[in-house]
């Protein structure tokens, strides 16, 4: 066999392998925000998620695209500290570092005021404040990128 032979048969098992079956990267599990606190002005912490890769083939999370949202209003962003393996046909723990922007501190704290004093009002207990995390990992393989989606919700209680 000639080396150009060689060369597109490569070429063609490569690009079968990476878009004739490729099964979607799942979140099965998301333990939540850790360790949530204000550091130099900032809200800081962790979001733990883990995904499962059905695929024979192991992924690397690469990157992330993860807004945090609070009160509808985007507050900061997860991202991935590291790339992290996901082997094949099993799950891999995926840890996102939450940062808020430094001008988070009134939209914060007018959100928890707003729930105290509509609790007040109603003679009941104070809320936790609502969290929206929304965006991707990216998986990598090769020279293929796949998105693994996030949508997570949780509260925050203000101390």
């Amino acid at each position: 066999m000639k080396a150009s032979e060689w060369t597109w048969g490569f070429f063609a098992i490569t690009l079968w392998m990476g878009c004739g079956f490729y099964e979607p990267v799942e979140v099965t599990e998301i333990s939540g925000f850790t360790d949530i606190q204000w550091r130099e002005g900032k809200l800081t912490g962790l979001l733990e998620v883990r995904v499962y890769n059905p695929n024979w083939y192991a992924l690397s999370a690469t990157d992330s695209q993860v807004d945090l949202f609070m009160d509808e209003v985007l507050i900061g962003h997860c991202t991935l500290g590291a790339p992290v393996r996901v082997p094949a046909d099993a799950s891999a723990d995926v840890a996102l570092r939450l940062e808020s922007a430094e001008n988070v501190l009134g939209t914060v704290l007018e959100a928890g005021f707003k729930n105290l004093f509509g609790s007040l009002l109603k003679g009941g207990e104070a809320p936790a404040n609502i969290v929206h995390a929304t965006g991707t990992v990216t998986g990598k393989r090769w020279l293929f990128e796949h998105e693994i989606l996030l949508n997570y919700t949780d509260t925050l209680q203000l101390h």
